[in-house]
């Protein structure tokens, strides 16, 4: 029951996070002036359109958006739009964005979901396994690694990774509303994820195996793994005990890193892979000043940042119950 409460509790407030973020981003499209209104009116006067015929399609744009209603009108309709997934009309692609946003979001999540996974595991049980190996030669070969990969910037790595495979640099710029044509699940494009999520999972493989190996060295040499010992219970039942004391630090780092580093890297990643997915969207739609996919690229961003951190706390809560008692 206490679970329960405090995953509700949880729920609340990660609902509010999201509206202030709805919120937000309503008086940024509110505040900033429509540059499409530019358009209208310079392709209305360059067919030879006279200034009333400007005027006239000025006005029949902003009705059609309703940009001439009161503002308190508009931020409940936004409120509504939002919450009903109605997020507007591409200018460029003529397309509700929900539907771009869904057709594109599996390209990223094809390399960032494998980035996770190979960076989450290898990350903790080499880590775990290095601080059961302190200064020896795994430890130290394991720390050289870990610095390196936090080293290497990955805009860097990715483009010798691109050089060194021939993959064409630059390549994703979509430079047109036509996407790929090829089916998702094609072998062509299933292999072209391997290297971007290789290059993903570096840094973040990196950093999770730091944050392990110092978590896990806390307790290496803790009164109960003495007792574990004393008793000759395995070392994998040692390791598994040590792993379940240092899971809630590891879990808190690693959501953080893991949503710092993918705002930013996914950006770099599929411009230099020419990978067709969320982030080249949003550059396209940043391009071309499509107003509606740029705000719904960025909710999607921040949604995910949200929802990491919901996760975050139902996961506390579920390996630590006295964490649910703490944070009332």
């Amino acid at each position: 029951m206490r679970l329960l409460g405090h995953v509700t509790r949880r729920a609340i407030i990660a609902l509010v996070a999201v509206y202030l973020v709805v919120s937000v981003a309503f008086v940024f499209v509110a505040a900033t002036p429509d540059p499409n209104q530019a358009l209208v009116a310079y392709s209305v006067a360059k067919k030879g359109g006279s200034a009333e015929e400007v005027r006239e399609a000025i006005r029949a744009y902003r009705e059609a958006r309703n940009l001439d209603d009161p503002l308190l009108q508009r931020y409940a309709r936004w409120m509504v739009d939002v919450s009903t997934l109605d997020w507007g009309i591409s200018y460029s692609f003529e397309r509700p964005v929900t539907s771009l946003i869904l057709e594109r979001l599996p390209y990223t999540a094809m390399y960032v979901v494998p980035a996770l996974l190979l960076s989450l595991v290898n990350g903790v049980l080499i880590g775990l396994y290095a601080a059961f190996n302190r200064k020896g030669l795994f430890d130290r070969a394991s720390s050289l690694v870990a610095y390196l990969g936090l080293g290497i910037p990955n805009f860097w790595l990715a483009e010798m990774v691109a050089v060194a495979f021939a993959v064409e640099v630059g390549s994703s710029r979509i430079g047109r509303p036509e996407f790929a044509s090829e089916a998702f699940w094609s072998v062509a494009h299933l292999r072209a994820f391997v290297l971007p999520s290789l290059v993903l999972a570096t840094g973040l493989f990196a950093g999770q195996l730091r944050y392990a190996r110092a978590e896990s060295m806390e307790y290496v040499n803790a009164e109960f793994v003495d007792a574990l010992k004393a008793k000759g219970v395995s070392r994998l039942s040692v390791a598994r005990h040590v792993l379940r004391n240092a899971a809630v630090p590891i879990t808190s780092l690693f959501f953080t890193d893991m949503v710092a580093v993918l705002v930013v890297n996914i950006y770099v990643i599929e411009e230099i892979f020419g990978i067709q997915g969320l982030s080249a969207l949003s550059l396209y739609a940043i391009e071309k000043r499509d107003m509606p996919v740029v705000i719904g690229t960025t909710m999607v961003i921040a949604f995910v940042g949200v929802a990491a951190n919901f996760l975050q706390d139902v996961l506390y809560a579920v390996m630590d119950p006295r964490i649910g008692d703490t944070r009332r």
